[in-house]
């Protein structure tokens, strides 16, 4: 069964904002309501490391759904 283009735009697009968000993670704490939640609820370093594990999961996320690894419902 042949890969749908959907899904493979769907992946990138999925990797490629989470790429994003990992690049301006610092901004996203320090700049942002949420963020100043994440903040004051974990600290600096711990939010900063949390906010970094998701980000590096949805692109993880985002390759597999491209790659047809994992299929949508």
């Amino acid at each position: 069964m042949p890969i749908d283009r959907d899904q493979i735009l769907m992946g990138c697009a999925v990797a490629l904002v989470c790429l994003c968000g990992l690049i301006y993670s610092r901004w996203l704490l320090n700049c942002t309501r949420k963020g100043r939640w994440i903040l004051i609820k974990l600290g600096p370093k711990n939010g900063l490391l949390i906010l970094r594990a998701l980000f590096v999961a949805g692109i993880a996320f985002g390759i597999c759904l491209a790659m047809d690894v994992i299929r949508p419902l």
